[in-house]
């Protein structure tokens, strides 16, 4: 069963620009993937955005106060906007957490992003995840967490930002994470003796 859709399909996927953005804006881009919509970046005219395919005749942009800029760590704020393929001057903004934004309280935050996108009325929903974590100390008992049942966006965000969280503040270190388009993500992370594992699942598994 594929649960993480696939790659765009045009000749740009050989493109080193295309594919400097596509790895910086992964934690985004992914995601949406596991959402089941095909995901891509745009490069037209200098200017950066994501964008995914909604399967009914519209589509996601996502931007910054402007264009993207090139490294996704550089973003203040994003800016979710969904709009009519055929004419683009139909759309709504969903979100917007850049400075001015009405939602600039979570700033660069991919969590409530990919809460207000999975919210969304949309053809062909993926199941709805749960992310967990076992951490097992050394000599001592586990310890379970759980942040419950969300749509597959925000999850798979959730994922993300728990790993970062892991390896980028507490000092641990990943040791091995399932290949991607297997199934859901799992991942082990290690810091002295402490093992904590951190894994995605359908909510009916």
């Amino acid at each position: 069963m594929t649960v993480i859709a696939a790659l765009p399909d045009h000749n740009r996927t050989n493109d080193p620009l295309w594919n400097q953005l596509f790895f910086s804006y992964n934690r985004i881009i992914t995601p949406l993937r596991y959402a089941r919509w095909v995901t891509d970046v745009e490069t037209g005219g200098g200017e950066f955005f994501v964008r995914a395919d909604l399967t009914d005749g519209t589509e996601l942009i996502i931007v910054s106060e402007h264009s993207l800029p090139a490294d996704c760590a550089d973003v203040n704020g994003w800016i979710a906007i969904r709009r009519d393929v055929e004419n683009p001057d139909r759309h709504t903004v969903l979100y917007d957490s850049t400075p001015n934004g009405p939602q600039r309280h979570h700033h660069n935050s991919l969590i409530p992003l990919m809460a207000r996108i999975d919210g969304l009325d949309v053809p062909r929903r993926a199941p709805r995840l749960m992310v967990s974590s076992t951490h097992i100390a050394p000599y001592g008992p586990s310890q379970n967490q759980s942040a419950g049942i969300e749509g597959a966006a925000t999850a798979i965000a959730r994922f993300s930002e728990w790993s970062l969280r892991l390896t980028g503040h507490e000092g641990y270190r990943r040791v091995w994470q399932r290949p991607e388009p297997s199934t859901y993500p799992l991942a082990l992370f290690e810091n002295a003796g402490h093992i904590t594992t951190v894994r995605v699942t359908r909510s009916d598994d």
